[in-house]
């Protein structure tokens, strides 16, 4: 469902998630909890006791939450970290590649280019679906084999030239794998269920309330929206590549504003 999600407008997506939430919790309050209520009703006070389990089971829940939510924050600020440190790593590779001798320096200008081209069209929408950009890939060896073929001429310093080339290449290879590892990474399978599951367990402890029926759709309506907004952002950040919303890569696209001309 989330996946879903991420191709509507964050708006119409975090109404959609909190609906999702709502209404079965809503319904069963009309028609399931009466049948709940009455499993209680002859204790001295049920729902002070029905308080402390929700209290308790709050704490548990919210606190899984609260974690999913600094651990998917943290990564979609390593995915953005990640996306400048490759745009970092390709102007560096420009200016390095601007001190080669002809012809190395227009073939591997033109590759570079080629590949940020590729990076900031097809690859990145290929990337929000979690798909490496064949191409991208492709000018990457590209880009290795010229660089590995170059014979520097050491009398005129192009060895130390060279060597800091290789340096960088190896650190934007680097990079960019940190990239296409970010746009992979999600939230386990087995944790969505736990959290479905608690957010049902959840509203069944609402049901087991004793109360005017105004006041319980209140409470149950407050809880469970915000259960619906945080498990929406949880999921929008997951991935932060995807859908409307996702990173954009205006560092790459930067970057190549600055590797004039474009071919």
């Amino acid at each position: 469902m989330i996946d879903r999600l991420h191709q509507l407008p964050l708006f119409m997506g975090a109404v959609i998630t909190c609906l999702f939430f709502l209404v079965p919790t809503l319904v069963g309050l009309v028609l399931l909890q009466p049948t709940f209520a009455r499993l209680i009703r002859g204790e001295r006070d049920p729902n002070a006791i029905v308080t402390l389990l929700l209290n308790v089971f709050s704490l548990y829940y919210g606190v899984l939450l609260a974690l999913l939510s600094v651990a998917v924050f943290e990564n979609y600020v390593k995915a953005q970290d990640a996306v400048g440190r490759e745009s970092s790593k390709v102007i560096a590779l420009y200016r390095t590649f601007n001190a080669y001798p002809e012809p190395a320096r227009t073939t591997l200008l033109d590759t570079l280019r080629q590949y940020v081209d590729e990076e900031t069209g097809p690859g990145w929408v290929a990337q929000r679906t979690d798909q490496v950009s064949t191409r991208g890939t492709q000018l990457v060896d590209q880009l290795s084999r010229q660089l590995l073929g170059f014979r520097p001429n050491r009398d005129a310093g192009e060895d130390l030239i060279h060597e800091a080339a290789l340096r960088t290449f190896e650190d934007f290879i680097e990079q960019r794998r940190l990239r296409i590892q970010a746009a992979g990474t999600s939230i386990p399978r087995v944790i969505w269920a736990v959290v479905m599951v608690g957010a049902a367990l959840n509203a069944i402890i609402l049901w087991l309330f004793d109360l005017r029926r105004t006041t319980h759709l209140i409470l149950s309506s407050v809880l469970m929206i915000f259960i619906g907004l945080v498990v929406y952002m949880v999921g929008v950040l997951d991935r932060p590549f995807h859908g409307p919303h996702g990173l954009q890569p205006d560092d790459l696209i930067h970057t190549r504003l600055q590797m004039n001309p474009r071919p």
